[in-house]
C-alpha cells in the first residue's frame, strides 16, 4: 500500500459511511509514502468531524504519526476531541488522548474508522 491507496480507502469509507451527508477532504502527499489528509465530515444530525492525519505506510501498512479528529455540535461545542499530541504525560495511554467538555481522559489509538465506528453517537 502507497499513501495514494490510503487515501483511496478512506474517500471509499467515507462514501460508505451512510450517516455523512457532506464531506470534504484535502490530500498532500510529500512522497508516495508519507502525506497529510485533512478534512470535514457533516452529518445527518447537524454536527460536523474535523480530522488531520500525518500519515506514514510502513511495511505496507499506513502509522498515523499525528492524528486529530474534533467532533462538534452544529453550534460549535466541542463534542470529543482525539488526539496524539505529546502532552498529557500523566496518562497511561500517553500521547494518545480524548478530550470533552468535562477534562481529558486517557484513550486507545486512534483512527477514522474507529471514530466513525465507534466514538461517534449520532443518534
Amino acid at each position: 500500500m502507497n499513501l495514494r491507496d490510503y487515501y483511496l480507502k478512506i474517500e471509499s469509507l467515507l462514501k460508505d459511511f451512510s450517516l455523512i451527508t457532506h464531506f470534504s477532504i484535502e490530500f498532500e502527499e510529500v512522497t508516495a509514502y508519507i502525506g497529510y489528509l485533512k478534512g470535514k465530515l457533516e452529518f445527518m444530525n447537524g454536527s460536523i468531524l474535523y480530522f488531520f492525519e500525518f500519515v506514514e505506510v510502513q511495511n505496507d501498512a499506513p502509522v498515523l504519526v499525528k492524528y486529530k479528529y474534533q467532533w462538534q455540535s452544529s453550534e460549535g461545542k466541542l463534542l470529543k476531541r482525539w488526539d496524539n499530541a505529546p502532552h498529557h504525560k500523566e496518562l497511561d495511554t500517553f500521547p494518545d488522548h480524548v478530550h470533552d467538555s468535562n477534562g481529558v481522559y486517557p484513550a486507545p489509538s486512534m483512527n477514522l474508522e474507529l471514530v466513525l465506528n465507534k466514538g461517534l453517537n449520532l443518534e
